[in-house]
């Protein structure tokens, strides 16, 4: 198995889309938080730290022309094939770079005004951590807007003494990392059948999770030696040592506190002294497993009625496959959660009829007027993939026909939503996801 620096490089990291990553995704979210942040109607650059094979910066760069957008990433297999997708479908705004960061933080001149990393953070030793934090401070604008994905605990707690197993064996093995995985998950499924796991309530389940899962990306996530789920409040803090501040979760879900998080525990959780604190106790009441945090350097409110006016402009349309009337039952982390017709069916079937606006949508009569039950309901249909904001630039999009072919040509179950600058997967890949 061949690593460097904690990363797997023999295997390349499959090829994963992350809605959450997009630029009109962050600043939506922002502004739901009374947030100024960087505009999508004039230029901008955006950065992608560990950026695998590049798949979020295709739709990116291909669905939102004014961006100018970047993507780091230590693996030579992945940047080859990165910048050949990007050079074969004329990406002009889209470059790759191959560095780990350290090189990359040394060596960089621009200045971002996003962000992003999702799960390298988790892998990584503390000194590339630092490498991270150090391009933050001196390259992300103010105002700029940092998306982190990281395991935390408690809820990856639990695979601590699992991922030190499958780590430790691999060393001993000497065929792929993906096979060593496998190799690995096998002998856990022995051990579990052996009774190792008799009173860890839910770890056989989470084994049969693992095996039908990718090994090489399964390789990518478990395999390295600094592999460690980490407290919230820790990372917070080092985010506030480079400048950055808390915005909120970059997952709608987690957003809507009144939703995720146990309403016996909400009160409890609003009186604790710092939102430091609040943050973690919401990761115990959630037993979150995973985070997708949202930072920002120098925030600035926008003021009530400047949000207000921000959110009331915001389009809103359907997203390929969503339903177009009726309640929804939503799969969450904590249970199903029962959206009721008389909130949703309404909204579904006008914006079936075409996009609509903030404004326009809170005048319906199942919700007259009221917008912040307008927004939850918007957000928890965001979350779920029915619903997105649309793009307000006009730019064209001459990319966005040759990314389709090519998506299909290499067998990734991601359709292009353009007007909104993102994608969507099918449903069988968001199960894998």
């Amino acid at each position: 198995m061949a690593k460097a620096s904690g990363y797997v490089t023999d295997v390349a990291y499959p090829a994963h889309f992350h809605k959450e990553l997009l630029p009109l995704w962050l600043v939506t979210l922002a502004t739901v938080k009374g947030l100024r942040s960087p505009s999508l109607n004039q230029p901008y650059s955006y950065c992608e730290l560990g950026c695998g094979l590049g798949i979020n910066l295709l739709v990116a760069a291909a669905c939102n022309p004014l961006g100018e957008f970047v993507g780091v990433d230590f693996n030579p297999q992945h940047i080859a094939f990165a910048r050949q997708a990007s050079e074969r479908l004329g990406l002009a705004n889209l470059r790759f770079v191959q560095a780990d960061f350290a090189e990359f933080a040394a060596t960089n001149a621009l200045q971002f005004d996003f962000v992003v990393s999702h799960g390298v953070w988790s892998w990584i030793a503390q000194a590339a951590q630092q490498q991270i934090l150090s391009v933050l401070k001196h390259s992300l604008k103010p105002q700029g807007l940092f998306y982190l994905h990281y395991m935390c605990h408690p809820g990856a707690s639990a695979m601590q003494p699992v991922q030190k197993l499958l780590s430790e064996l691999a060393e001993h093995l000497s065929a792929s990392s993906a096979q060593n995985m496998g190799a690995g998950l096998d002998l856990l499924s022995r051990l579990d059948q052996a009774g190792v796991f008799h009173d860890q309530p839910g770890m056989s389940e989470r084994l049969a999770q693992l095996q039908s899962m990718d090994k090489a990306y399964l390789a990518h996530d478990l395999l390295s030696p600094y592999w460690q789920p980490q407290h919230s409040i820790d990372v917070h803090r080092q985010l506030a040592q480079a400048g950055l501040s808390y915005v909120d979760s970059a997952n709608a879900f987690d957003v809507l506190e009144t939703l995720s998080v146990p309403q016996a525990a909400q009160a409890l959780i609003a009186n604790l002294p710092s939102p430091a604190l609040r943050e973690l106790a919401k990761d115990l009441a959630r037993n979150q497993r995973q985070r997708q945090d949202l930072f920002q350097k120098c925030p600035q409110a926008l003021g009530p009625q400047a949000q207000l006016a921000s959110l009331a402009q915001l389009r809103w349309q359907l997203l390929p496959g969503a339903p177009r009337s009726g309640g929804q039952v939503f799969a969450t982390p904590i249970g199903p959660i029962d959206g009721p017709a008389q909130l949703l069916s309404p909204l579904l079937e006008r914006l079936a009829q075409g996009p609509a606006s903030t404004a326009e949508l809170g005048q319906l009569a199942a919700y007259g007027g009221n917008l912040t039950v307008l927004l939850q309901s918007l957000l928890l249909l965001m979350w779920r993939g029915h619903v997105h904001p649309q793009r307000m630039d006009a730019e064209p999009q001459p990319h966005v026909a040759a990314l389709t072919d090519w998506l299909g040509q290499h067998e990734l179950k991601i359709q292009l939503a353009a007007e909104c600058g993102t994608a969507v997967l099918d449903e069988a890949a968001l199960a894998k996801h």
